[in-house]
């Protein structure tokens, strides 16, 4: 079967039809050509012809007028629409006329890098005298022995910015002859460039500027992006200069489908719909059946690993080699096979995080399946287009998962099929990030008094200097600042991620042990925590030890039942509001917020099934992340009314006046042991712990009965609470408004977080709700969500109100039955009271 078959089976099938909730198809579009620029190298032309190019789209001609004429450049284009040429064909007609002229190109990842020299050798040709353009590969995996080769001749650089900064820019001195020559900068997938990266590489671009003066060249600056809400304000924020934005498209594409999927309900009372995991197997299987290549994306390692073991539990030994995974943590060999396995077709399905979703040209791949919704209409917009990249139809399937923002998505389409992608933040001036960067600058060249650094303030600049000198990191001398530290400071910075630590897994068995992946350090608390089970290609493994010191984590592959997830505590250790503004009942703040963030357990889940069937303890040491926060204060008249109602459950539990003696009861009956693991503490550490929450009964003797009572520790206590819980109406609000959020304030869903709290610091010991930037620093979404309170909260009542269960699900205020007790209704009532 052709896809276009496969989608008309899929039309005309009622368990896949009768659930979809939108099926937008966009008519193919022929080709809008322009012929060669009269003034290309004869030798580009030939090559062209030889290549089967007999002309250029439109946009690709009006980037080579506009480069011509020395603007920066933002492509802006839809995918698969051909980028590369547009800034290839005037790169390479510059270097043949200017033989001291030198580009850099800057990629996010390897795999593209190496992408990229492929589409340079194919344009250059056989005919093309080697000594005329010499491509360069600068990354980690360039042998020693070929990097000085690569600095004496290369004219064009192919790099990453991580390179760029620890490996390239503190040793500009060998770079000499490259930077003096320097005619342009290209920045490639600048959509991926958000948040802390994007802040970091915009700093990044500064120091290159500055040391590209210095050695007398003035770059110009070429930029793509996937489709962005703001690729103007973008590039200006990392470049710091005027560019023009390119976004008429004159590329071909066939019939495009994309289409939303919304599993059916299988308990409408609790809310619970098929499993979008299962979903996803059933219809990839019969995408391979229909001998189609495939790619499913997942939101995170865990779900790419749990999709790869049901479909390879479930298909034929010849199968399964046509069945891999792809994701980070991979070993670098693994992945190049898999990208050259999909890109040959050998491969038939890839199950992959977003770290396939930039733009490699997988070819022939025709059908996209999305296990959730990625986080944001760009990375959406991003995944769908990976298919259909030839003139071929292609399908696109986003299957809505069961969580709060999945299910408002199913059923307000509009805001992915309508509304234009969000916007892009980056914040270059962030103190932590700006100062890092400013030590790497002084490194690299002295600063003087009155010097810029980018467009950062300038009295901001001269005090961050003083704090250096006052640290003993700079020397000020006859208004000059000179770096006198031992350090070697952009090794200590690390542009992705808060930690620059990596942690191998090892797995170990009785013939010795092997390196199986590597995973950052700040993760490794999240994914290899001591007793997880970590999926790896589809195998299970215990991980035996964590040693983040060492760097080491080892595992043991093992078959498991069941797989883990990890639970977090978070405490606010310090706030400091910005700004505030008191209502009738209740009041909104804006702040700086310090907070300690510590896994301390896991719970263990079935296959399949995904029933609870066990918990752990884990001691890790915490961390702690300083960032801008959002918070409601509720008001005694507030908690009053909901009381008065009936319809409060945050108050603490009123056990009476036996409970101390009951209490000693307990603890002699179990004899001062915890019941969960058998410890032994001083008994004022333990607790007891009602076995059916205390709020669920309406007499309290009965809830005192000693068969519903236990001693446990507080860490098993702790275990305990997660898995039986009442859900209050505070905690529904703040899970209706964390779902909601992303989608106002149009930012990924990873990029906030949130905390209720019946007795918060924030508020005085009272109740509050925070929402905060999940980013060290805060990019201003927080910011955004205090000016736009109001639009959150009539979201967020309209989405709880819509849904059909009966007393609270994962798709309004979060799950009940096994996981807690009800909460849909008071959730209800301290929405309307906000508003």
């Amino acid at each position: 079967m052709n896809i276009d078959q496969v989608i008309a089976s899929w039309e005309k099938d009622p368990e896949i039809s009768g659930n979809l909730t939108s099926w937008v198809r966009t008519t193919p579009k022929q080709a809008d050509f322009s012929g060669f620029p009269q003034n290309l190298e004869t030798i580009l032309t030939q090559n062209l012809l030889a290549e089967g190019i007999h002309a250029l789209y439109s946009h690709q001609a009006k980037a080579y007028d506009l480069l011509k004429q020395g603007k920066n450049l933002v492509i802006a284009t839809g995918t698969a629409s051909g980028k590369t040429l547009c800034y290839n064909l005037p790169v390479l007609d510059t270097l043949i006329k200017d033989s001291a002229g030198t580009a850099l190109y800057l990629f996010p990842t390897k795999a593209l890098a190496q992408d990229q020299v492929k589409h340079i050798q194919n344009l250059i040709g056989s005919q093309t005298p080697t000594d005329i353009i010499r491509v360069g590969m600068y990354d980690g995996d360039t042998p020693t022995a070929h990097r000085s080769d690569i600095r004496k001749n290369a004219n064009i650089l192919i790099t990453n910015p991580d390179m760029l900064h620890q490996g390239i820019l503190p040793h500009h001195t060998n770079w000499k002859r490259f930077l003096s020559g320097l005619r342009y900068v290209v920045i490639d997938e600048m959509h991926t460039y958000r948040g802390v990266f994007g802040s970091h590489i915009a700093n990044v671009i500064r120091r290159l500027k500055r040391i590209a003066a210095f050695y007398g060249a003035f770059p110009q600056f070429v930029l793509t992006s996937a489709t962005i809400g703001n690729p103007e304000e973008l590039s200006r924020k990392l470049i710091e200069m005027p560019v023009s934005v390119l976004r008429e498209d004159g590329s071909p594409h066939g019939e495009k489908n994309f289409l939303i999927y919304n599993p059916p309900l299988v308990n409408e009372q609790l809310g619970i719909r098929k499993s979008v995991l299962q979903t996803s197997i059933n219809l990839s299987k019969q995408l391979l059946a229909a001998g189609r290549q495939s790619l499913i994306f997942a939101r995170t390692r865990r779900t790419v690993e749990m999709i790869l073991t049901y479909l390879q539990d479930d298909v034929d030994q010849s199968t399964r080699k046509l069945i891999r995974g792809y994701r980070s943590g991979y070993l670098k060999a693994d992945r190049r096979e898999i990208e050259n396995g999909f890109k040959s077709g050998k491969i038939r399905l890839v199950v992959a995080t977003s770290a396939l979703e930039l733009g490699i040209d997988i070819g022939e791949l025709e059908s996209v399946l999305m296990t959730g919704y990625p986080g944001s209409i760009a990375r959406t917009l991003q995944q769908a287009g990976r298919a259909g990249r030839k003139l071929q139809s292609s399908l696109a399937m986003l299957l809505a998962a069961p969580d709060a923002m999945d299910q408002y998505l199913a059923h307000h389409p509009e805001y992915l099929t309508e509304r234009n992608p969000e916007a892009v933040l980056i914040d270059p001036d962030n103190l932590s990030i700006l100062l890092q960067h400013l030590r790497c600058a002084c490194f690299e060249l002295p600063m003087s008094l009155g010097d810029r650094f980018g467009q950062a303030p300038q009295d901001l600049i001269e005090n961050l200097l003083e704090v250096l000198v006052a640290n003993d990191l700079l020397l000020k001398q006859s208004g000059k600042y000179f770096w006198v530290a031992d350090q070697y400071p952009s090794a200590e910075v690390s542009l992705r991620s808060s930690s620059t630590a990596i942690v191998t897994l090892r797995n170990v068995h009785s013939e010795g042990s092997e390196i199986i992946g590597e995973i950052d350090a700040s993760s490794a608390s999240w994914l290899v925590h001591p007793e997880a089970i970590y999926l790896h290609e589809g195998e299970s493994y215990y991980v035996e030890k964590l040693d983040l010191e060492q760097g080491i984590c080892e595992l043991s592959q093992r078959q498991s039942e069941y797989y883990t997830i990890p639970a977090m505590e978070t405490t606010i250790e310090a706030f400091q509001a910005r700004a505030s503004q008191d209502y009738k009942d209740w009041g909104k703040a804006l702040g700086d917020i310090r907070l300690l963030m510590q896994i301390n357990g896991y719970r263990k889940y079935r296959w399949l099934s995904n029933e609870i069937i066990g918990h752990g303890i884990v001691n890790l040491p915490p961390h702690h992340l300083e960032t801008i926060g959002f918070w409601i204060k509720l008001g005694e008249g507030t908690i009053e009314a909901l009381r008065g109602e009936g319809l409060w459950l945050s108050d603490a539990n009123d056990y009476g006046a036996i409970w101390p003696g009951l209490r000693q009861k307990i603890l002699v009956r179990d004899g001062f042991a915890c019941r969960g693991c058998g410890a032994r503490p001083d008994p004022s550490q333990l607790h007891i712990h009602h076995i059916q929450p205390f709020k669920t009964f309406q007499d309290p003797v009965m809830a005192n009965a000693a068969s519903n009572l236990v001693t446990l520790c507080h860490s098993c206590h702790q275990q305990a609470e997660l898995s039986v819980r009442v859900r209050s109406g505070l905690a529904g609000a703040g899970y209706a408004l964390r779902n909601l959020a992303p989608l106002l304030v149009m930012c990924d869903h990873e990029d906030l977080a949130t905390l209720t709290e019946s007795k918060s610091v924030l508020n005085d010991g009272s109740p509050a709700i925070l929402i905060y930037d999940k980013i060290p620093g805060g990019i201003g979404l927080s910011q955004r969500l205090f000016e736009q309170h109001q639009t959150l909260f009539q979201g967020a009542l309209e989405m709880v109100s819509e849904c059909p269960c009966q007393d609270g699900c994962p798709a309004c205020v979060g799950p009940m039955g096994e996981e807690g007790f009800g909460g849909k209704a008071h959730a209800l009532a301290l929405l309307r009271s906000l508003l």
